[in-house]
C-alpha cells in the first residue's frame, strides 16, 4: 500500500499506521480460519476514510483481486459486520461497518456457549435424579459464562450509549 493510493490520507505516517493496523488484524485474527483477505477488508473498514468504500476502493487500497474483494465483502455482509448501500445516480455498491457490528459478532461467536449449556440441560433432564455432578457442573459453568457475556454486552451497549442491538443476547437465537 502506498501513499498515492490513499487519497484521504494526509501523510505517509497515516498510511503506515493504517497499513500496520490492517496487517495486524489480518495476522492476529487468522487463528479462527477466516481467510486473510476477509480480515484485511475488515481491518481496512475500521480505519478507512471515508467510512464507506466501494469494491474498487477496497481493491486499490488493499491490492486485492476483484474475486477476493467480492468474496470478502459478501462474507462480512453475511455475518453482519458490513452493510451494503447505494447512492442515487451511482451504480456502485458502497460498504460500511454496521452499527453495533462488534457487539453482534461477539454475540454470534458466543452463542455456542448457549448450545452447549442446552445440551447439558437436556442430558440432566433425561437423567432425572440420576444426573452426574460433572454434567451439572458443565451446565452451571456454561450458564455462568453465558450470563457474564450477556452482562458484558449489555454494559457495552450502555457504555456506547446505544440501544440493545438486535441479536446481541447470546441465548436469544439458539
Amino acid at each position: 500500500m502506498s501513499a498515492g493510493r490513499f487519497p484521504h490520507c494526509r501523510d505517509v505516517a497515516e498510511v503506515d499506521r493504517r497499513t500496520a493496523f490492517v496487517e495486524d488484524v489480518a495476522a492476529f485474527l487468522l487463528v479462527n480460519s477466516t481467510p486473510r483477505a476477509v480480515l484485511r477488508v475488515l481491518g481496512w473498514m475500521v480505519v478507512c476514510q471515508p467510512p464507506e468504500q466501494t469494491a474498487s476502493d477496497l481493491q486499490e487500497n488493499l491490492e486485492l483481486s476483484v474475486g477476493s474483494v467480492s468474496a470478502a465483502a459478501r462474507s462480512l455482509c453475511d455475518v453482519g459486520m458490513l452493510e451494503r448501500s447505494t447512492r442515487p445516480g451511482d451504480r456502485r455498491i458502497h460498504y460500511r461497518l454496521r452499527e453495533h457490528a462488534w457487539e453482534k459478532a461477539l454475540a454470534a461467536r458466543f452463542r455456542a456457549l448457549t448450545q452447549v449449556r442446552r445440551v447439558a440441560e437436556r442430558a440432566i433432564h433425561a437423567a432425572g435424579g440420576d444426573a452426574d455432578e460433572r454434567l451439572t457442573q458443565m451446565r452451571d459453568t456454561y450458564a455462568l459464562v453465558e450470563a457474564g457475556i450477556d452482562e458484558l454486552l449489555c454494559h457495552s451497549r450502555q457504555h456506547t450509549g446505544g440501544e440493545p442491538a438486535a441479536g446481541t443476547r447470546i441465548a436469544a437465537h439458539v
